[in-house]
């Protein structure tokens, strides 16, 4: 069903994409400007663009359609796409290990905790003057996503591509079988501890797991909802290893070893777990709603984060937006120009409907969830499908370490996460011992 979907929309953005080219020729009726050696003339041989990613499985399906899509619009540029093994840690060293060689692609997506080092480390190419000069009309986006590409100025250095929040996935049979209510959901922190202990107590299955094999996402995101902060870039301090990280950390070593509920394994297989039926609840990326639909033979439920850190409800929800943004990197006047008739091309509503469809992401733009637009379908077949909109509100930056070092920082965090969660540290030896070599590494 869903590769019969993405192939019906691929149509539709073929059929819609040759109106456009049609039009678009010259100057066009839509006044846009051709990409051009710079003096208004267009080269003779198409441009070819690279165009570097981290989609490969169904989501490289669907970058396929999108790509696909775009070169058949029109015979002026070719985009070439490729996956880059390792998430976005792997781009990224890929991303710089081309810089030195000066090799850059093209286009990129990054995700957003690296959105500083592709403006000031890879110098990427501003989008505001192309919105300007195209009149490329932004109202329908969602404003917290936009700002997610804003540089410092609040400029639109780059635009939302795939973007993301936490949630929290849930097996509604393991639930019941327990007393819990679905329809309840928890309200803070404390619940969701509670919830896990009370599955792994009465079931066969554990209680909770959180994804944490590539970065410090979800640490961020209860380290805020606690009423912490990562650091103070301005005044060169360390942040997490304060009250509220302590929190986290006693709420994570809680229920590993007090209470048992969340066992010691990788997110894949905490996922793995989940579509087994031997785990009742995983905090997870919108990202896997594609593939948790269509692998759960369950009742599977998506509760929103919870409201608050604890019963005494003293800090609200916060969630660092996960996901990527779309960049364009330095090159000749004529291929930036012709980069940025891709990210038109990949910011239309027909391009967004593949990214929620085939990848799971959430829809950048507004229109696409309203009646009769063209996730109508998928949302009536999904209905779930829209949760995550209800905490997008709650939408923050998810925080870009200075420089190269965000990578490194969040390798050192998960290994001493890890000898937590063996019991060969506290938690509060973790935070110190992170803080420690985060301030040698940034010279604080």
């Amino acid at each position: 069903m869903l590769k019969k979907r993405l192939l019906q929309v691929g149509s539709v953005i073929l059929v819609a994409a040759m109106v456009f080219s049609a039009a678009a020729c010259g100057t066009g009726g839509n006044g846009e400007p051709d990409p051009s050696d710079g003096n208004g003339v267009a080269p003779d041989e198409p441009i070819v663009l690279s165009f570097l990613h981290v989609f490969s499985g169904p989501r490289g399906e669907a970058m396929d359609l999108i790509v696909q899509g775009f070169n058949d619009s029109q015979d002026r540029i070719i985009v070439e796409h490729e996956h880059v093994p390792g998430w976005y840690g792997g781009l990224l060293e890929q991303l710089q290990t081309l810089a030195v060689a000066n090799q850059t692609p093209d286009l990129t997506i990054m995700g957003l905790s690296g959105h500083n080092f592709l403006m000031d480390g890879l110098g990427a190419v501003s989008m505001a003057s192309y919105i300007e000069q195209d009149n490329f009309d932004l109202d329908d986006f969602f404003p917290q996503m936009l700002s997610l590409g804003f540089d410092a100025d609040g400029n639109q250095f780059a635009l939302p591509f795939a973007i993301s929040t936490p949630l929290l996935y849930a097996n509604i049979d393991l639930l019941e079988e327990v007393g819990l209510s679905y329809v309840d959901q928890p309200e803070t922190w404390t619940d969701i501890r509670s919830w896990a202990k009370t599955i792994s107590d009465g079931t066969d299955a554990d209680g909770v797991a959180f994804q944490l094999d590539f970065d410090t996402w979800q640490f961020q995101m209860l380290l805020e909802t606690h009423g912490g902060q990562m650091a103070d870039l301005d005044n060169q301090e360390i942040l997490f290893d304060g009250e509220a990280g302590r929190r986290v950390m006693d709420l994570w070593l809680g229920m590993k070893h007090e209470d048992g509920s969340w066992p010691n394994m990788s997110g894949g297989e905490a996922a793995e777990n989940f579509l087994n039926g031997d785990l009742g609840m995983i905090t997870a990326t919108t990202g896997n709603l594609t593939a948790f639909t269509a692998g759960a033979d369950f009742n599977m439920g998506i509760m929103l984060l919870p409201l608050y850190d604890d019963a005494q409800n003293r800090n609200p929800r916060v969630i660092p937006a996960g996901g990527s943004n779309i960049y364009i990197l330095p090159s000749e006047a004529a291929r930036e120009a012709a980069a940025w008739e891709f990210v038109k091309y990949a910011m239309s509503p027909e391009a967004g409907a593949i990214i929620v469809e085939g990848m799971g992401y959430m829809a950048a733009r507004e229109s696409l969830l309203d009646e009769g637009g063209l996730l109508s379908d998928y949302i009536a077949q999904n209905p779930q499908a829209t949760r995550s909109y209800d905490q997008v509100v709650d939408l923050s930056d998810w925080f870009n370490w200075p420089g190269v070092t965000g990578a490194r920082i969040d390798s050192i965090f998960l290994a001493n996460f890890e000898e937590a969660f063996l019991q060969q540290k506290t938690g509060e030896e973790v935070l110190d011992d992170v803080a420690d070599e985060v301030r040698t590494i940034l010279g604080w």
